[in-house]
């Protein structure tokens, strides 16, 4: 690897993944007027045959960096690890089987070097399947256009900024270093912990393609439940931690509420499309008591009673009780709008 520091370094974390990686690597060195760039990845003890794919591109490319484990030790052990290793001023962190649209590296670059108060940029995904096709959905838009503003409270929320699409400044990542152990994930926890140092840039342009398959971690995490476990032990701990800027802690403060309801819906939702019962009655009562006025919500309370009797039953009170124009709320079963 050359001594010079490049304007960029993407970071891949890798564990068993070789059937994607192939297409991510492609994702980038095939970019379209790309800044120069250097690529750091972590093997983290893979078993497949991720060493051979890797040693094809280490021979082939002196821009990459590989560093391999003998043993698998976990996702926040590998990130952790990774992103230390970025010595580029702007830095982005893609999973191996996520893929670059060709204009990811230039586009970020430009706004973060154009919006210097920006501590992230971001933009939208397409959401491919294991084969690499489009589905025909993409991520979630959060505006209509191009945006530069603060994005902390509404992230808390829910997580709207898809990962592959992200590009941040080295000093942010390293702000936020290291995660903590036993999280389910490390995307949402980053984006947070840069929106709380100041404003995001948003792209409205397709900046990646985010794919979903049956080996996805968030799926996984969902139906163990360490993902609610993580998301509520990060919700503690920032509203335990005051903001430095008093408006986005009064922000923070006017918001917990409807913020810790929404966070417990979703739980309960996707609880109750996995069939997980008691879960998603824990979860849609802990919802309530944050918010009461979810129990007017007919969907709600259909589920809700679903679980304290039976799905067939639900579904008898689902055709009786719902108005004629009504339509009924999507069960979210395995969504992936960011890792």
């Amino acid at each position: 690897m050359s001594s010079r520091v490049p304007d960029l370094s993407i970071v891949i974390p890798c564990y068993n993944y070789a059937r994607y990686l192939p297409d991510c690597l492609d994702s980038i060195f095939g970019q379209t007027s790309p800044p120069d760039f250097e690529v750091v990845i972590v093997d983290d003890g893979s078993t497949d045959n991720t060493a051979e794919v890797l040693d094809r591109i280490e021979l082939k490319d002196a821009r990459v960096r590989i560093v391999r484990h003998t043993r698998n030790r976990g996702h926040i052990v590998t990130i952790n690890e990774a992103l230390p290793l970025a010595r580029a001023p702007i830095v982005a962190r893609i999973d191996p089987d996520d893929r670059y649209h060709p204009e990811f590296m230039r586009t970020v670059c430009d706004r973060l070097m154009s919006h210097p108060e920006a501590t992230l940029v971001y933009g939208n995904a397409e959401i491919i399947d294991a084969q690499g096709r489009p589905n025909g959905h993409s991520s979630d838009r959060p505006h209509e256009g191009d945006f530069v503003g603060s994005e902390f409270v509404a992230l808390l929320e829910r997580n709207f900024v898809c990962a592959p699409t992200v590009a941040a400044r080295r000093a942010v990542w390293m702000d936020a270093l290291p995660v903590p152990h036993g999280l389910a994930f490390n995307d949402w926890y980053f984006t947070l912990m840069a929106a709380r140092l100041g404003p995001f840039c948003y792209v409205d342009r397709t900046l990646a393609d985010y794919r979903l398959h049956g080996a996805n971690h968030h799926t996984t995490v969902s139906r163990n439940r360490s993902e609610e476990r993580s998301v509520m032990w990060l919700l503690d701990r920032i509203y335990e931690q005051p903001e430095a800027n008093p408006a986005l802690e009064a922000a923070k403060r006017s918001a917990r509420r409807r913020i810790y309801a929404g966070h417990y819906l979703d739980f309960a939702d996707k609880y109750f499309g996995f069939g997980m019962t008691a879960d998603a009655r824990r979860c849609y009562l802990a919802a309530v008591r944050f918010r009461p006025s979810l129990a007017g919500r007919s969907t709600v309370a259909r589920r809700l009673l679903a679980t304290l009797t039976s799905r067939r039953a639900y579904e008898s009170l689902k055709s009786a009780l719902k108005p004629p124009r009504e339509s009924e709320e999507p069960v979210r079963v395995a969504e992936r709008p960011a890792r």
